[in-house]
């Protein structure tokens, strides 16, 4: 339960939510949510703040994309998170939000060394030789300073802002409220499940919280790039790191999209473009560990054609199985077989089967017969990605988080590629790690493998549907069996029925009162004024029983 201070918390940071939503123009979304009836909304409208914005029109994505930047660090990051979704939200939408800046004014150093000192117990100048005061990156999760170890070596430190923690926590317990009144009350938002999405996204933002588990995610990188000279994954000094603090090596290099820098490196755009684009296909297919969000910003060039990979606190994970079913999706786009196109699509999704599935083999079928051969075969694979996925969100069906990020990753990397060459055809860089790995499936040795599995399994299951069947028997023998239904939508009808009876009750209380009181009225006995006190109480609770009709929109 939450304590009463999280409760005002949350109402007062619903009102500003509310607040901001509507300045930006999404009164309508709130009104369909239900979130201009509660209290804060009330409080709001009574101050005049809940009007219609005013002003030049803006589009959706940049009307949202402010929304998010004013409501801080946590919205930011779950417009980030949403950026990847675009069987979500939809493309354009995607466009917009992938635009959405986590850069905020830098904290002074005096309140960020405080951190310094309670995750590493001394103070930057007693653990570095020299420390720049002066961040080179500002967040609004995190700050970057330079500094030289006492060896001598350059390093970044990556220290968490001040008081973030109970910022998000907060912003997460509200938004995981909001999520569950939507879900409750907007019955289209059913299929994108909203409660999921918040849940999903809290995880995400937890684990990026944790500096631990980004220096280790750095760690495994570079055991996966060990010995490939194309990419330098910096080191992780550990006696320097904690949970909010996160000391690496220096990574001297620019971003990769400063085009003027190549020559002075001796770096070529078409070499790195291809490095770039080879690099993520491999951490997808080979390591099934990827960057997901590697745009210009998030890789440096260094010298010699290296590049060097930013930011690891946004990365994916994929079983084999995942990386599997990628493959097939892609090999069948390459080779235009519909069938095994949509079991591979629907492989990728949170549902196990369509609405409608001879409509999804229909407009799977219309893509690969008119466009398909030529957006991939025109070296565009991303444009073949996001065709499929408005597809899915024709039909409803939503892509698992850990594919979209995937998705994201080879279309952000396949347009990093084309900045640098315009030439860039991805689909040779990809095609040969797809089939690798379709092959590598039908290997001798992995079909051996998996039928060792299967037929491991059926004997495991005769040896255990023996003794299940004698314990369901044995149950339905004694009488120990019982089955329990559950049915959707009963708690509504159960609250609309005591509603319904609650007003014939008060209805019938109110009919006795007034012909209680007319008898008494009529009597002779002297009991009149107590027949006009009973009408006066019958007048207030008919009064409040129709006020409660009329408010409930229900009549």
């Amino acid at each position: 339960m939450l304590t009463l201070g999280k409760r005002v918390g949350n109402a007062v940071r619903l009102a500003e939510v509310v607040q901001v939503l509507v300045r930006h123009g999404f009164a309508d979304l709130v009104r369909r949510a239900g979130l201009h009836e509660g209290i804060p909304a009330k409080l709001l409208r009574g101050m005049h703040l809940l009007d219609a914005p005013g002003g030049a029109p803006e589009t959706l994505g940049q009307r949202l994309r402010a929304a998010l930047t004013e409501l801080g660090p946590t919205f930011i990051k779950f417009g980030q998170i949403l950026s990847t979704r675009p069987d979500l939200i939809g493309v354009a939408l995607c466009q917009e939000l992938v635009q959405l800046q986590d850069r905020v004014a830098a904290a002074p150093f005096d309140e960020m060394e405080p951190i310094i000192i309670e995750e590493l117990g001394e103070s930057a100048g007693s653990l570095f030789a020299e420390f720049d005061c002066e961040p080179v990156a500002s967040a609004s999760l995190s700050q970057v300073y330079r500094a030289r170890l006492l060896m001598g070596d350059p390093v970044a430190v990556k220290i968490q802002r001040p008081g973030i923690g109970k910022i998000i926590e907060s912003d997460l317990n509200l938004m995981a409220r909001i999520a569950e009144w939507v879900a409750a009350h907007v019955e289209e938002s059913a299929w994108m499940d909203p409660v999921g999405i918040v849940e999903e996204f809290g995880r995400s933002i937890q684990r990026e919280m944790d500096f631990k588990i980004e220096g280790r995610v750095i760690e495994r990188f570079g055991r996966n790039f060990e010995g490939v000279a194309e990419v330098f994954v910096p080191r992780v000094h550990w006696d320097l790191s904690g949970a909010r603090v996160l000391t690496m090596d220096w990574v001297d290099g620019v971003r990769l999209d400063a085009i003027e820098e190549y020559a002075g490196r001796n770096c070529a755009p078409n070499e790195v473009a291809g490095i770039g684009c080879r690099m993520v296909c491999r951490q997808v297919f080979d390591h099934q560990l990827f960057h997901a969000d590697p745009h210009p910003g998030n890789i440096f060039i260094m010298r010699d054609n290296q590049i060097a990979f930013l930011d690891y606190g946004m990365v994916g994970h994929l079983e084999r199985t995942d990386a599997a079913a990628m493959a097939d999706l892609l090999y069948a786009m390459f080779h235009e077989d519909t069938v095994a196109c949509v079991d591979a699509l629907l492989t990728l999704t949170t549902s196990p089967e369509p609405e409608d599935r001879k409509t999804l083999e229909h407009q799977v079928a219309d893509f690969i017969a008119f466009e398909g051969p030529v957006i991939v075969g025109g070296g565009n694979v991303g444009k073949g990605i996001e065709r499929t996925i408005e597809i899915l969100r024709r039909n409803h069906l939503q892509l698992a988080p850990r594919f979209s990020l995937l998705l994201k990753a080879l279309a952000t990397i396949e347009s990093v590629g084309h900045l640098l060459d315009p030439k860039m055809d991805m689909a040779p860089i990809i095609r040969p790690y797809v089939e690798q790995l379709v092959a590598r499936r039908y290997s001798p040795v992995r079909l051996m493998v998996e039928a060792r599995a299967g037929v491991a399994a059926l004997l495991k299951l005769s040896r255990e549907l023996p003794v299940e069947i004698q314990q369901l028997l044995n149950m339905l023998r004694t009488g120990r069996f019982k089955a329990q239904i559950n049915h959707e939508g009963l708690d509504r009808l159960a609250s609309v029925t005591d509603r319904a009876s609650n007003r014939i009750a008060f209805g019938v209380i109110t009919g006795s009162l007034i012909i209680g009181s007319s008898l008494l009225m009529r009597s002779t006995s002297g009991l009149n004024q107590l027949g006009l006190i009973g009408y006066v109480i019958a007048g207030v609770l008919g009064l409040s029983l129709v006020i409660s009709i009329l408010r409930s929109k229900n009549y």
